[in-house]
């Protein structure tokens, strides 16, 4: 199976004590992951029917009183079933994981019960992994493995805060391996298993290779791996070069005959400085598509995408699902991160908005009787002429302002549809749009504006750079003219004084009534739109700032030149690039150096 179709469940319980056939679970948390993201989760007290300690109270926080009247494991069952049952073969996932396998094991034995996978060859634990792929970090335990990752866990020796951060803790590691070019879920397993090769020689090249890589520097950038005669063998971008490129000589990595193929053939390493990761992502998707690296998988860079197509070449347009963009003249908006995404929405749009669902099938006349759509009130029916042209045209334009959803985002409108409904009475209408709230929640992540139409997806990103100082000194702008990236420059802090010329400047060339339009979008035009949709999505965890660019674009500059004073004021420092000098408004910083090993003899 492939790595990026797994289902993961990640469970953490807390007990009375370390035997899982002496001790009893007081609490119990699950963790869906899928696709990188958590989908679904469920947890609950339990009352473990014996006491517990004040050592164990002290540790975890429960009580006796807390699970008193908490049901007892045989009535959580159920539940617990359920929840694995809902996927294919899903994987069991824990930070030691076999402390908490073994309780569920023999939780689910003790009411008569076998529970599946009871191997612990097809368990992921990301204490493991971890010693794997972070070999410096002394400790692994899961607080200090949050902690290199960045990830914040405000209730801490509880299951549901502990579950959720191992869950993120396992999506950090698929995409380490993923770069890596492990991409099955067995491979991924095995990973954790596989033994330390202290012990074997290393080859002359080998050791002259690690003693350069101990030069690379702790920042954002891409890397090139090449072979004697100069083939670009894989590229790869990180945000911390020095611990990647690293990491493929580690004594105790065994990722596969993919990376041990590729890793005898390499010779020579180049890289690039970038500013910031987003950077990273966009150097890296460029170069991989124009060089086509034998070890990099264009399959896995070019993910299936997701758009909703708004049929503006025909008279009565629809509103339908598409994989990619065309130039038929219709209207796509998107991508989104997953097919679930996008019927998710479309289900919503098809309910609060009147347009006909008909398909090919679809004829105008007065001799047409209106379809089931009609009778439920979903259509008013242009096919029967019992609405004009001019009014289904009217339709039309309030789905596309929906989409276009302004700064407030997918959700706040989707939340105002659900309010209108109980305001009028309408529950039934209203617990719709409730559930579908919560759906796109999960699908869209934060709902800002995630289904934006590719005409009109214009927005420029303020992403900040840390200098020597503390404050940041730097920013990086990037100008995004319908889904596409058309200029990316860096703004020093002692430019502020003539931002506001600068920025109306860009505005105009690039959003203005004579500014150029992007060419149809292609796989890597979509992949580009991916990316940035995605650091959208993540603009707050980043710390980048987004304004949008509307018909106004005075009020854009306004925006811009307001946003940068800010962040230049506040001092925003990003992690990832701490160290960067300042530059002024230039050109990204690019500094390329190589590694050079000559071919061994024979």
């Amino acid at each position: 199976m492939q790595l990026s179709d797994a289902s993961f469940v990640v469970v953490d319980v807390e007990t009375t004590g370390l035997s899982a056939v002496s001790n009893r679970i007081t609490e119990i948390a699950l963790v869906r992951f899928e696709h990188g993201t958590i989908t679904e989760s469920y947890q609950s007290l339990i009352n473990p029917e014996q006491f517990i300690s004040p050592f164990i109270t002290r540790h975890t926080g429960i009580t006796n009183a807390m699970v008193y009247n908490k049901p007892k494991f045989a009535e959580v069952l159920p539940e617990i079933k359920s929840f694995f049952e809902k996927s294919d073969s899903p994987v069991f996932v824990g930070h030691n994981v076999k402390f908490d396998h073994g309780f569920v094991v023999e939780s689910f034995a003790r009411v008569g019960h076998l529970f599946q996978p009871a191997s612990s060859s097809d368990l992921i634990c990301t204490c493991r992994l971890a010693r794997k792929l972070l070999p410096k970090l002394r400790s692994k335990s899961l607080a200090n493995v949050q902690a290199y990752f960045g990830i914040k866990n405000s209730r801490q020796h509880r299951a549901f805060g502990d579950a959720e951060a191992t869950a993120k803790v396992l999506g950090q590691f698929i995409g380490m391996v993923e770069e890596m070019e492990i991409e099955t879920l067995e491979d991924f397993i095995r990973l954790q298993f596989a033994k330390n090769n202290y012990s074997r020689r290393k080859s002359t090249r080998e050791i002259s290779l690690r003693e350069k890589i101990r030069t690379l520097p702790h920042r954002p950038g891409v890397y090139t791996m090449m072979s004697a005669d100069g083939t670009v063998l894989y590229i790869g971008k990180s945000k911390n070069l020095h611990d990647r490129v690293g990491s493929y000589f580690s004594d105790s990595n065994t990722a596969g005959t993919k990376l041990a193929r590729m890793m005898r053939a390499v010779r020579d390493i180049t890289y690039e400085e970038t500013g910031s990761e987003l950077s990273a992502l966009l150097l890296e998707s460029k170069k991989i598509k124009e060089f086509n690296p034998r070890f990099n998988s264009i399959d896995r860079l070019y993910k299936p995408q997701s758009f909703l197509r708004l049929s503006l070449d025909e008279a009565f347009p629809q509103l339908t699902f598409s994989r990619e963009p065309a130039q038929d003249g219709a209207e796509y908006f998107g991508p989104f991160k997953s097919r679930d995404a996008a019927e998710a929405l479309l289900e919503i749009l098809n309910r609060a908005f009147k347009l006909r669902k008909c398909g090919d099938k679809f004829r105008v006349g007065v001799d047409v009787k209106p379809c089931i759509y009609h009778e439920i009130k979903l259509c008013d029916a242009p096919c029967a002429l019992l609405q004009s042209k001019e009014e289904y045209a009217v339709e039309v334009k309030r789905l596309q302002e929906f989409l276009a959803a302004g700064d407030d985002g997918i959700l706040a409108h989707v939340e105002k549809l659900m309010t209108a409904a109980a305001d009028r009475l309408d529950f039934e209408e209203a617990q719709f749009f409730k559930v579908r709230l919560l759906e796109l929640k999960r699908v869209l992540g934060s709902g800002e504006r995630p289904s934006a139409s590719i005409s009109s997806n214009d927005f420029v990103i303020l992403n900040p750079l840390a200098g020597q100082a503390s404050a940041c000194q730097e920013c990086e702008i990037y100008f995004v003219r319908f889904g596409q990236l058309m200029k990316q420059m860096v703004l020093g802090a002692g430019h502020i004084a003539i931002a506001e010329q600068w920025f109306a400047r860009q505005i105009r060339l690039y959003y203005g009534p004579t500014s150029s339009i992007p060419s149809t979008a292609g796989r890597p035009e979509i992949d580009e739109m991916r990316i940035l949709t995605r650091w959208v999505e993540q603009k707050r965890e980043k710390g980048s700032r987004i304004v949008y660019v509307e018909q106004n674009w005075e009020m854009a500059v306004e925006k811009l030149v307001g946003e940068l004073r800010r962040i230049f004021e506040e001092g925003h420092v990003q992690e990832e690039t701490q160290g960067m000098q300042m530059t002024g408004m230039t050109n990204l910083p690019k500094r390329e150096k190589r590694i050079v090993l000559k071919p061994m003899k024979a």
